[in-house]
């Protein structure tokens, strides 16, 4: 006797910040595949903002200092 099958679970429902997120990481790797590097878009993104003063230079990396921890 064969097992019943089990219903399919409807697709759970994204929150808003989900969703912003897995379309900031499809733009980021169409990006990527495009050749364009993290530096360059972000010169490009900063150059488009519209902004009084210009008083602090961009950072070179997206994070400053160490962003993988290691233990002790």
């Amino acid at each position: 006797m064969p097992k019943p099958k089990k219903p399919a679970q409807p697709p759970k429902k994204l929150s808003a910040t989900e969703k912003m997120i897995q379309d900031c990481v499809k733009k980021a790797q169409a990006r990527k595949k495009s050749g364009q590097t993290d530096k360059e878009w972000r010169e490009q993104y900063a150059s488009t903002l519209k902004v009084e003063d210009t008083g602090v230079p961009m950072s070179q990396t997206p994070f400053e200092g160490s962003t993988s921890k290691k233990k002790h």
